[in-house]
């Protein structure tokens, strides 16, 4: 499947292009529901819809346009996996993971670029960016030891493990790398039993051999990649502060996504109990609860002030991506990096409401509602949505204070 006559062609519209992406993923929706208790069961998504996101083209949307990607403003991004996550959260996590590597890819050296976006700029990228294991320096490469990566979201899907390592030798700063390793060389760990994102697949990665060469164009000094001052060396997208970016990518999608959907099925639950009393409470019809209208009009204001939060963050850093001959502040990268979090925790909050509010019912198995609770909690503890951590780093930027936290 490719875009409409007209839309691949005109590269330099990006809001037609945008427009019809999402459009592909709300077609999605239904699918991807009757699909979902499946995936859980499999703990991965399946061969099926992978090969739909792929032929839908939602894989291009951080690609480089000299290798047919749409380079897409990061506000298009996170609208695209709202609408998978709809029908199955754990679908756009895994795209969002999987985008979110090939956005980093981005910044590789061309050499690697041409052999891998060259040949398939669709590829799936799954990845572990902290350094789990260590390598050292070679003639025209490095040795890479084996480690054991966890939490490779989508890596059933992909071709591709982007692998973090510590550079040995090397100064503080500049002692972190990403390795790029072809899933032929990886194996994966059967480790994903869990309770929240049961079909992303995140298992644990390792090499499947002790040590591996690894050749200079496949790996990415993690200083390189997140360098403020980029000049005219990179395209727009990824002059965008990388850490900041980084984190709206991973969870504004998959969070907002799934508080809507939540609130949308209780609207329909409180209007299709409407003929039957809530005898343990007031003896009225739900949607006569004066708690059922205060929740929906709660949830309402809550999650379009996120809805306009996340925009924020993803201008912010498009803004910035457009001076390439100055240095994006701290400040303005740790905002980035607080609202995109903010936003993933208090949709988090929303759906919690919207759960306890649903009553027994939601405890069903066929109900979504337990999905979307269970899957939106284990969005929230991934490390890098840590609230706490995130408030305290831009509290120090704030007041002037250092800060040791390496991802800004």
């Amino acid at each position: 499947m490719q875009l409409a006559k007209g839309v691949l062609e005109s590269k330099g519209d990006s809001d037609e292009i945008g427009v019809e992406l999402i459009a592909r993923a709300r077609a999605m929706k239904t699918r991807l529901q009757d699909r979902a208790a499946a995936s859980e069961a499999a703990r991965h998504i399946s061969v099926e819809t992978y090969k739909e996101l792929r032929e839908a083209d939602f894989f291009l949307a951080v690609v480089p346009e000299p290798y047919g990607g749409y380079e897409l403003p990061p506000r298009y991004f996170w609208r695209i996996s709202a609408e998978l996550a709809k029908g199955c959260p754990s679908t756009a996590w895994v795209l969002n993971i999987l985008s979110a590597h090939a956005y980093i890819f981005a910044m590789y050296p061309e050499k690697a670029q041409d052999e891998i976006f060259g040949s398939d700029p669709s590829v799936g990228i799954c990845g572990v960016l902290p350094d789990k294991s260590t390598a050292r320096k070679v003639d025209g490469g490095y040795l890479l030891k084996n480690g054991r990566w966890p939490f490779a979201s989508g890596c059933h899907s992909a071709e591709w493990a982007m692998l973090g390592a510590h550079l040995e030798g090397e100064s503080p700063g500049y002692d972190k790398a990403f390795f790029m390793i072809p899933m032929e060389q990886i194996e994966i760990i059967d480790d994903w039993y869990v309770a929240g994102l049961k079909a992303t697949g995140s298992n644990s990665v390792k090499l499947a051999a002790e040590e591996l060469f690894v050749p200079s164009h496949h790996v990415l000094n993690a200083a390189v990649a997140l360098a403020h001052k980029l000049g005219y060396t990179r395209h727009r997208l990824y002059r965008a502060p990388m850490a900041g970016l980084l984190a709206l990518m991973l969870a504004l999608g998959p969070t907002i996504g799934v508080a809507e959907a939540a609130l949308e099925l209780y609207e329909t639950l409180a209007l299709n109990r409407s003929n039957r009393k809530m005898i343990y409470t007031d003896d009225v019809r739900k949607a006569d609860l004066p708690a059922t209208r205060r929740c929906i009009a709660d949830s309402t204001a809550r999650l379009e002030a996120m809805r306009l939060l996340a925009d924020h963050a993803c201008d912010l850093a498009w803004e910035a991506s457009a001076h390439p001959d100055q240095v994006v502040d701290l400040k303005t990268r740790a905002r980035i990096r607080l609202y995109g979090v903010h936003v993933a925790n208090e949709c988090r909050n929303i759906v919690n409401m919207l759960y306890l509010e649903s009553g027994g019912s939601a405890l069903s198995e066929s109900s979504p509602m337990q999905r979307f609770s269970r899957d939106i909690q284990a969005m929230t503890l991934h490390e890098a949505m840590h609230l706490g951590t995130i408030q305290d780093v831009y509290g120090r930027v704030r007041l002037n204070k250092a800060t040791t936290h390496w991802l800004l």
